[in-house]
């Protein structure tokens, strides 16, 4: 191979400054894109430890969340029914009402 060369030369042939101003670009470019990788990294690591973060708190508000649900809709009985099935309703809340009252035996 070195005969090949120095019987007909190499005419493409770069020279050592260019050749190093080329890797000097090549290396430049290699880190800018290193660094937006790392910045976006960076980025998906925090939004990651903020889910985690909020993970055990939300935990903790959901079942008080669906504690109070829970009363509201106690509270509210009959909201989507009827007027006809609300009466019934009312009327079946007041017989239990009734029973939920003592009474003593001999009255």
């Amino acid at each position: 191979m070195k005969l090949f060369k120095l019987l007909f030369g190499a005419k493409d042939e770069e020279t050592t400054s260019e050749r190093l101003d080329r890797l000097e670009t090549e290396m430049r470019r290699l880190q800018e894109e290193w660094t937006d990788v790392y910045a976006k990294f960076r980025l998906m690591h925090m939004r990651v430890a903020k889910q985690v973060q909020r993970l055990p708190e939300s935990s903790e508000e959901e079942p008080q969340r669906e504690e109070r649900e829970g009363q509201r809709e106690s509270n509210l009985p009959g909201l989507s029914l009827s007027p006809r099935l609300q009466k019934i309703q009312q009327e079946i809340l007041a017989r239990r009402g009734n029973r939920s009252v003592p009474t003593k035996v001999g009255e």
